[in-house]
């Protein structure tokens, strides 16, 4: 059986450390250097014994740590976990998977699965829209808009109106420079403030119908 000792925490975080007689840990070594104030300059070194088992010696004035334990010397087995100073090691069998969060994986996946850059045009309205639904099936309800674009209609993925009566797209929310406006996506069907319109720039007490639904619009302050 094939060991290696992997890293657990720390600068060197994730490396496979294969099993070299003679390897010394530590701050200031040739070998392997941690960034730990807790590790000493030249913390342990790595050695096979008459017994052809690997163990690691700590060097004066230096102590390894296994959960409560600090000792001298500790002899390496499959799955053991040790510290020197605040950083963490696992004995592992050479070739075992590496086990990474699902956080971690989804980095890694990314970053090896770049898509092409597109340019976005959402964008955050500086004081949100609050639609309030005074009419209609959705009476009392209230939706509070903080970004955009936004779609609004009948069944629609964005901003879903329950009123079978009304287009799956009935109007689109945007802003420019520091105004909220509605822009008009189904012609005379809806109308503000008993008014047809194609953009219409929102004022408090602004009310959108359509179909037999009455939407208060304003600006949160």
């Amino acid at each position: 059986m094939r060991l290696e000792i992997e890293v657990l925490d720390g600068n060197q975080k994730g490396k496979r450390i294969s099993l070299t007689n003679g390897l010394i840990f530590g701050r200031r070594t040739n070998d392997l250097v941690f960034a730990d104030d807790l590790i000493g300059d030249s913390h342990a070194i790595l050695m096979i014994d008459h017994r052809n088992t690997w163990n690691i010696e700590c060097l004066e004035p230096n102590l390894v740590r296994i959960g409560l334990s600090e000792l001298k010397r500790i002899a390496l087995i499959p799955g053991l976990v040790f510290h020197f100073g605040q950083t963490g090691f696992k004995v592992v069998e050479k070739g075992e998977a590496q086990a990474i969060s699902w956080s971690t994986g989804l980095i890694n996946w990314l970053k090896e699965n770049t898509a092409p850059k597109k340019n976005s045009d959402i964008f955050f309205f500086l004081k949100p829209v609050r639609l309030t639904f005074v009419q209609g099936p959705q009476f009392e309800e209230f939706l509070t808009i903080a970004y955009g674009p936004r779609v609004l209609g009948f069944n629609n993925l964005d901003l879903n109106l329950t009123d079978p009566t009304a287009p799956n797209q009935v109007a689109r929310f945007f802003q420019v420079g520091e105004q909220a406006y509605i822009e008009n996506l189904c012609g005379d069907k809806a109308l503000i403030n008993s008014k047809s319109f194609d953009q219409h720039p929102i004022q408090d007490d602004d009310q959108l119908k359509i179909g037999s639904t009455i939407i208060e619009l304003s600006i949160l302050k």
